[in-house]
């Protein structure tokens, strides 16, 4: 089980994203699983794209019409949708 108190965001994610296939917290997956329906269609996709698909990133900016250039254009929005998920998780 995973303490979410102290477990990284990108750990749960992570977590989250292995519900379907394989050994995963299923109490923490339903929590991000919560808080991800909750957000902005653009960062809803954004993650499920990156986490559930393991789109690369090519297919994701093209899909989501994120400039491929400069690369950090993709980290921001990354960055964006994470931080979203985490306000939501500590809003419980």
């Amino acid at each position: 089980m995973i303490d979410s108190s102290h477990a990284s965001l990108e750990s749960r994610l992570d977590n989250w994203a292995n519900a379907a296939r394989g050994p995963h917290d299923p109490i923490d997956a339903v929590k991000i699983e919560a808080a991800w329906r909750c957000l902005e269609p653009h960062y809803k996709e954004l993650l499920r794209m990156v986490y559930l698909w393991r789109a690369g990133r090519e297919v994701v900016c093209r899909r989501l019409k994120i400039a491929r250039h400069p690369r950090s254009r993709y980290d921001l929005e990354l960055a964006s949708a994470r931080r979203a998920l985490a306000r939501l998780l500590e809003q419980g």
